[in-house]
């Protein structure tokens, strides 16, 4: 077996991880609707970014808990949903930065992941 089909304890924790961002996200999105995701803001957005808001917590929130069940299933794809899912949720969460500071703390599970597979790739 291949070294990233191998599930450690790392690779456990870090599907956890993926696991509680994602159901947060789907929470959010499924509490915001498409035209109500403003109200977990500090500031007033438009419905168009509302609606971007929604459209990318549901969709980072099933990516997130595709890729952990990869992980968990000792799946190849799972790595690399992981690393798909990481990168797109540091980019819409850098755009996130831009609303509200507090889009900083769904950096965490993907700078985790990404470090995790870099660094047991490369010891």
């Amino acid at each position: 077996m291949s070294e990233s089909l191998k599930r450690s304890r790392g690779t456990i924790l870090i599907s956890f991880l993926w696991i509680v961002q994602s159901l947060g996200r789907i929470y959010f999105a499924a509490s915001g609707t498409p035209s109500g995701m403003g109200q977990f803001l500090d500031v007033p957005i438009s419905n168009t970014i509302s609606f971007v808001l929604f459209i990318m917590f549901l969709f980072l929130g099933i990516l997130g808990l595709v890729a952990a069940f990869g992980l968990l299933a000792k799946r190849e794809w799972g790595v690399w949903a992981t690393i798909l899912a990481s990168i797109a949720t540091i980019i819409f969460d850098v755009w996130g930065l831009t609303i509200q500071l507090t889009a900083a703390i769904g950096l965490i599970v993907p700078l985790i992941s990404l470090i995790f597979f870099y660094l047991r790739n490369n010891l």
